[in-house]
């Protein structure tokens, strides 16, 4: 047997021997516990824990104390309305459990968070709000209503185009535009026609005679002709050059197109949520014999009227967003459309122009006709003597 191999053998035994010691050494350090049995004035009570007399098995007690509570499985931003994907029950003690705290996860579906819920927070129901115009509106501003990925601006409304007037926070809307097209010109970047100046020059002299050294004469006078707008020179039958321009201005090409499932976050402008108004004071009791004060006089005042909105705060994804900025900037005709309470499809939709007016309804462009059908109207300008007699009052001459 190697030097080596005893060296080992020696390192286990001692090993072996400091593990018993150990463990000898732990077991004189507990105290001794003898089962006594739970007596009371009558003797031994069977059933609890250390009571072996009635040979029955012990079995432990089961705390039943306990109750389920919601709790959010992910942090979420306020406004973010509460879906199944984010709610789990876990259990609590009952006695730390209090009314506020939500125990159903039905009760939390669909609700908005008022403020920020971390992972892991148990629900209560002062943390979350069903209406979440309140949010917008009480306590973070309009912010709270905008969902994510979605932008806000503000956009002109009127009673026509704001659907009149019927829009609220938390509706979701279409948004209808129609751009007007005109043909400008390609260099000057300008509308068509364009004007035209003719400079025309008499070379007649003012003397009668020509400049002895031969030079030109001195003209007379020019002349300007500026033709606006600039149309075109047609020969007429008769053989006469004649000027021809368009009786009106350029009449602009409209195409209407449409932005679907916006959502209306504000109308009008915004305004901070009121204080809480303190509470009446009690009216002091007046004593017998005493005058009772006599009110001012005046009354309620009446409630200032409120005006009719002007502006609307509306959410887009970014490019729509800048779309629709891109239309008020180019003073497009913007209308808006009033979605249902629970209609949020997206619809294939094809930009309106003449041609698709043409071809959807099948629209056959008549031939150019000699005759036309119209009605005949004639202006009167009634004569001073005639209106005295129409306004005169009735009386028994007049009869």
């Amino acid at each position: 047997m190697g030097r080596r191999t005893v060296l080992i053998l020696i390192l286990i035994v001692s090993l072996i021997a400091l593990s018993a010691i150990g463990i000898l050494y732990i077991r004189s350090q507990q105290p001794d516990t003898p089962s006594t049995p739970v007596t009371d004035d009558t003797g031994p009570v069977s059933g609890l824990a250390g009571d072996t007399s009635s040979g029955e098995e012990i079995i432990p007690q089961v705390l039943t104390d306990t109750v389920e509570v919601v709790v959010s499985l992910q942090t979420v931003e306020r406004g973010w309305q509460m879906t199944a994907a984010e709610l789990v029950t876990d259990t609590r003690y009952i006695d730390e459990v209090s009314d506020n705290v939500i125990t159903n996860i039905e009760d939390a579906i669909g609700l908005y968070a008022r403020t920020k819920i971390f992972q892991g927070e148990t629900l209560t129901k002062d943390a979350l709000v069903a209406d979440p115009s309140l949010i917008g509106q009480t306590e973070y501003g309009p912010s709270s209503l905008i969902p994510p990925g979605y932008i806000a601006m503000a956009v002109p409304m009127d009673r026509l185009s704001g659907v009149a007037y019927a829009l609220n926070e938390g509706d979701y809307i279409d948004i209808m535009m129609t751009f007007l097209f005109y043909q400008i010109d390609e260099q000057f970047q300008t509308y068509l026609q364009n004007a035209a100046v003719f400079y025309l020059e008499d070379a007649i002299t003012t003397g009668g005679e020509a400049p002895a050294d031969g030079g030109t004469p001195t003209p007379q006078q020019t002349n300007i002709f500026v033709m606006w707008p600039y149309g075109r020179f047609e020969q007429l039958p008769t053989g006469d050059t004649v000027h021809i321009y368009g009786s009106e201005y350029q009449r602009p090409v409209p195409i209407s197109m449409i932005l679907q499932n916006a959502r209306v976050i504000q109308v009008g402008n915004y305004a901070p949520p009121e204080p809480i108004e303190p509470a009446t004071p009690t009216p002091e009791p007046v004593a017998e014999g005493e005058a009772t004060p006599t009110p001012q006089p005046g009354g309620p005042i009446p409630p200032t009227p409120t005006p009719y909105p002007s502006v609307l705060l509306v959410a887009l994804t970014p490019q729509q967003q800048l779309f629709l900025k891109y239309a008020v900037e180019s003073n497009a005709n913007i209308d808006f459309a009033l979605r249902g309470a629970n209609d949020n499809q997206l619809y294939t939709v094809q930009n309106v122009d003449i041609n698709l007016l043409l071809e959807r309804f099948n629209i056959e462009i008549p031939p150019n006709f000699n005759y036309s059908v119209d009605s005949l109207t004639t202006d009167v300008t009634p004569t001073p003597e005639a209106q005295a007699a129409d306004t005169a009052p009735s009386g028994p001459e007049n009869e």
